[in-house]
């Protein structure tokens, strides 16, 4: 959720005025016309304009503040300050990977992992990185993003692959390298899922061997 007030540098006290003053200069200070190129600014520009359009719309105001309000009831205080840009993209992906490590593999919450990757890898975001086209930071969202995944069952990923994809598109290097590591992970999976009825298989054997050699 976006915080409008901070985005326009003003508070929930702040006069119809004081946030046509702010949206003036902002909106000017960021303007495409005035930053040609730089594509940063122009996301900028965006979010003072969306802010802007929110904060002095009385139905949409009040829809957006009954969602805060929400959110802070239920103690979600996270709320967007920055434009969305392929580095807070990013942010939100190295967050994720942290959060996942933290985790005790046998007891996460695997199905609620897989909707916060499949929130980062919305249509928004992956049009974000396509536009920008930093193929760097792509790259690195795409490395980060599969260290998330990495605990979770291969069943569970199979939404995410698609996606994954439409942000390395155009470089065949970073397609091979998520190639190879899904149908790793899906050989993994295969020779786990008979490492335990093997494992029960080696122990029955031996102790009928041990019970036979006793006799």
């Amino acid at each position: 959720m976006k915080d409008y007030y901070s985005i326009l540098e003003c508070t929930p006290m702040s006069s119809r005025e004081e946030i046509k003053k702010q949206f003036r200069r902002l909106a000017l200070q960021y303007h495409p016309d005035k930053n040609q190129h730089d594509q940063y600014a122009t996301a900028r520009f965006h979010d003072i304009m969306e802010a802007y359009e929110t904060l002095t719309q009385p139905a949409r105001k009040e829809a957006w503040l009954q969602e805060r309000w929400l959110r802070q009831v239920m103690n979600d205080k996270y709320a967007e300050t920055q434009p969305r840009t392929p580095h807070s993209i990013l942010n939100k992906v190295l967050k994720l990977d942290r959060h996942v490590a933290t985790q005790d593999v046998f007891r996460m919450d695997q199905t609620g992992i897989v909707e916060k990757i499949m929130a980062l890898l919305s249509d928004e975001n992956i049009d974000c990185l396509r536009q920008f086209n930093e193929k760097d930071i792509n790259r690195t969202i795409v490395q980060y993003m599969l260290s998330a995944a990495n605990p979770i069952d291969p069943a569970r990923l199979d939404r995410i692959w698609p996606r994954i994809e439409q942000i390395a598109q155009g470089d065949q290097n970073l397609l091979n390298e998520i190639s190879t590591y899904r149908v790793r992970k899906q050989k993994k999976a295969r020779e786990d899922q008979w490492t335990v009825p093997l494992a029960i298989l080696f122990t029955v054997i031996l102790c009928a061997l041990i019970y036979l050699a006793g006799r």
